[in-house]
């Protein structure tokens, strides 16, 4: 059973209705294209660090992890993560030593493909696992607990040495890794694969898109949730979604009733449609297409994070609009108005990305969600950039409700909190700066569950009226 122990209280913030802002902090990161960036807390100081390589304007493959210390970013000599280009990378740890390991997917500097997982030795160094895991580009790789076991599995998608693949592999708890060769998937071109208790049944279902044209495929669009069975198959939700691919997926809780909501991006149809569409999860294995006004992109990135502080999900849409190098691209955030609407922020400091990537996460653990985008920035495939946005938004001190408690210490699965005042939102994110639960309860007196989450560092945001108070706690 795993237990969970309050660390301690990071900060007490009441987030003010003043401006949203964000600053470019000139982290002077090499510009790159093709290129893959993935944020986490590689030294556990508490602060992210940046997974950040691609293809640099004289066509070498460059980058690792670069440290965050002192308010810059600086490569690291000593890491040895392989860098690469037309990939994925994630964070998580896969041998419950609470420090971050790493998957990297795609083509190495050689321009030969790669999937390896990097062990985490604590010191600065990671060693290659040599994990066997099949060796792929212009895909997706990511940690999720497939089996329920406490432990993470590794799922990827993308173009294998042979044909298009989706796979599965199964941590044996001390990071070793074997393939679930009974799960069989259709695999994709631009892949994507994203994984969430969509059906609130305390196992992960996942998001599958691309294009489905391997071997065997059927040469179309593909985009399909499927069920986790709980007895380690899957199935064909039938949930029908908008075919594409060249985009994004992302699961999060925008309207805060307990179930997770989807938002695709990417093209479709005749290959020159451009959309990106919110579906609203209404609790009961259905979901509904909403269209709230976003853009339609392709070539994109899709972040989910409360950007505005007001306690809900605002999004963050970054890609081309039309075909990529006509100029017309989007980098937007559009922030959560309730009701299902979302307006634009009116932020036009963020740089354009097309064969780029992005990602969120609070770098500078202030309690406000960063951005990083990577990728082509001009309309002639010429200007290539890489910046770390700061998430300036005004915020003031508040009192802290010293009632607020957390408990027990330490807890199996779940934990009570307790309030004098009625808490609004609660927001468990890890330590990459991602929301992995949500519930709204308006009560004093409650239990979260969060025995589906794998071992590591996360962090418990709650929001009494207008007070904000940051958790960091352990699940071991």
């Amino acid at each position: 059973m795993k237990t969970l122990k309050i660390l301690l209280i990071l900060i007490a913030l009441s987030f003010t209705a003043k401006a949203q802002t964000f600053e470019d902090i000139n982290a002077s990161l090499p510009g790159l294209t093709f290129s893959v960036s993935a944020f986490g807390d590689i030294d556990g100081d508490g602060d992210l660090d940046l997974y950040l390589s691609g293809m640099d304007g004289s066509s070498a493959i460059v980058g690792g992890i670069y440290i965050f210390d002192t308010g810059t970013y600086t490569l690291s000599a000593t890491a040895n993560v392989t860098p690469v280009y037309m990939g994925s990378a994630d964070w998580g740890d896969i041998d419950g030593d609470n420090d971050m390991d790493i998957v990297v997917l795609g083509a190495d500097p050689s321009y030969a493909d790669i999937t390896e997982v990097f062990q985490n030795n604590g010191d600065g160094t990671f060693t290659d696992l040599n994990a066997g895991l099949p060796s792929a580009e212009q895909g997706e790789v990511r940690f999720a607990d497939i089996d329920g076991d406490n432990d993470l599995d590794i799922t990827l998608t993308g173009i294998g040495a042979a044909d298009r693949i989706t796979k599965f592999f199964i941590n044996d708890g001390a990071g070793n890794f074997s393939e679930a060769s009974s799960i069989n998937l259709p695999g994709m071109n631009q892949g994507r694969i994203k994984w969430a208790d969509y059906d609130n049944d305390t196992d992960l279902d996942f998001v599958l898109s691309g294009y489905d044209d391997g071997t065997s495929g059927s040469n179309t669009f593909y985009s399909e949730i499927y069920t986790n069975n709980g007895d380690g198959t899957f199935s064909v939700s039938g949930i029908s979604l908008h075919q594409g691919w060249l985009g994004d997926t992302e699961w999060g809780d925008y309207n805060d009733d307990g179930n997770i909501d989807l938002i695709i991006s990417g093209a479709g149809g005749d290959g020159t449609e451009r959309f990106t569409l919110l579906y609203k999860n209404n609790g009961d294995g259905t979901f509904t297409e909403l269209d709230p006004g976003f853009p339609g992109v392709s070539h994109s990135s899709i972040e989910w994070a409360d950007f505005d502080g007001d306690g809900d999900l605002d999004v963050f849409i970054v890609g081309e609009t039309t075909t990529p190098g006509d100029g017309n691209s989007i980098s937007k955030i559009f922030n959560n108005d309730g009701n299902d609407t979302f307006s634009d922020s009116g932020l036009d400091v963020f740089n354009f990305s097309y064969y780029g990537d992005a990602d969120s996460g609070d770098f500078d653990s202030d309690g406000k969600p960063d951005l990083v985008i990577t990728g082509y920035s001009d309309a002639g495939y010429g200007a290539q950039s890489s910046a770390v946005y700061k998430n300036t938004t005004a915020v003031s001190i508040s009192e802290i409700n010293n009632d607020l408690q957390i408990f027990p210490i330490p807890a199996e699965n779940t934990i009570t909190i307790k309030s004098e005042k009625a808490v609004k939102n609660i927001f468990v994110n890890n330590i990459s700066g991602k929301t992995v639960y949500t519930q709204n309860p308006n009560k004093t007196n409650f239990q979260i569950n969060l025995s589906y989450l794998p071992s590591g560092i996360y962090f418990v945001r709650i929001v009494e009226g207008a007070i904000e108070t940051v958790h960091k706690i352990v699940i071991k």
